[in-house]
This record gives C-alpha cells, structure tokens and sequence, in this order.
C-alpha cells in the first residue's frame, strides 16, 4: 500500500492538473473541448471504478455521493478521535500499534475519497465549460460541430 503521505502528495498533484487542466481548456475550440470532457468523464469514472473495486461503494447520483462522502468522513473523524480517547487511556504497545494501522488506513480512504471527488469536480467544471461554449455559440447564431 502507497504511504499516506505519498497518497497526500499524488492529491495535491492532481489538484494542480485539475487547476491547469481547466485553464487551458477555456482557450480550446469546441471539438477539442469536447474531447477533454470526455477524456475527464472517463478518468473520473475510472476513479470511481476503482474504488468500488477496492470495496467502497460510491452511490450513483451526485447529491447521493456527497452525502455519502460527508457521512463517511463524520464517521471517519469520530472513529479517529473515540480511538485517540482511547489510546490516551492505554499505552498497551500492541494496541497502540493497531490503533495507527487503522488510523493510516482511515487517512488513506480519506485521500482515496478526495482524489476522486477532485476527478469528479474537474469533469463537473470541464462540462461546464462546454455547455457555456455551447450557449455563446447558440447565443451568436452558430450551430454545435
């Protein structure tokens, strides 16, 4: 398994993509732009592929999936601290031991959620783009390619 910090870095990289992928989307001409949505939606669902693969399950609607997300992550932070409590009150080295197995592996599906709800959002705003170059170009007159 990836260290968590590496996961940590590969979402902060990815973010940036994200960044620079829809900068340079807003200079391309529709075709193109079509295909970089495309290309977005396929990646975003092959992040979403995966992680149901990998046992999580990603719900199929929107809303659904950020609900679920919110869930996970209030259960997430209040499994991490009733654990710390916990700790706190033992220093069994064993259990001490276990404790940040099940915290790394928290933190890793924290990330794992992040990079592809980052996926998701770069389609979302991708899409975006193209429907309001689509809505200029109707504005202006001119037909879709």
């Amino acid at each position: 398994m990836q260290q968590v910090s590496d996961r940590l870095v590969e979402l902060s990289h990815r973010a940036k993509a994200a960044e620079d992928a829809v900068a340079a989307a807003k200079t391309q001409t529709r075709d193109k732009l079509t295909d970089i949505v495309d290309q977005a939606r396929q990646k975003a669902e092959r992040r979403a592929d995966g992680l149901l693969a990998d046992g999580d399950r990603m719900l199929e609607d929107v809303d659904n999936r950020w609900s679920g997300m919110q869930a996970q992550w209030k259960n997430l932070v209040r499994t991490v601290r009733t654990e710390v409590r916990d700790t706190q009150a033992s220093f069994d080295a064993t259990r001490i031991q276990r404790r940040a197995d099940r915290a790394e592996q928290s933190a890793d599906m924290a990330v794992a959620f992040a990079l592809a709800a980052l996926e998701e959002a770069e389609y979302a705003v991708l899409d975006a783009t193209l429907a309001r170059a689509d809505a200029n170009d109707a504005a202006a007159g001119v037909g879709p390619n």
